[in-house]
């Protein structure tokens, strides 16, 4: 991370940020996810999740049985039942 100037307004902004706090200019140095591609494969653990899902089992117990963030389990879990 990086503090860049802003394209409109010139004040510091991160090049992580999506847009400028300050005037709401779009940074166009922002990469929105790069770990976009390994999202998109499943693996065993894709299909451990969704069967432990799929016996309602609640997210902050996923999320301790696979020792991940609750966050992390949700968006794949919702990444899985889009497909």
């Amino acid at each position: 991370m990086a503090l860049i100037p802003c394209e409109e307004c010139s004040k510091s902004i991160s090049s992580l940020a999506r847009a400028c706090p300050n005037c709401g200019a779009p940074n166009s140095s922002y990469v929105s996810n790069p770990k976009i591609s390994s999202k998109e494969r499943t693996t065993s653990e894709d299909d451990k999740l969704l069967s432990l899902y799929k016996k309602n089992i609640p997210e902050f117990a996923l999320a301790k049985i696979l020792k991940k963030r609750a966050t992390e389990i949700r968006e794949r879990i919702i990444f899985l039942m889009k497909k």
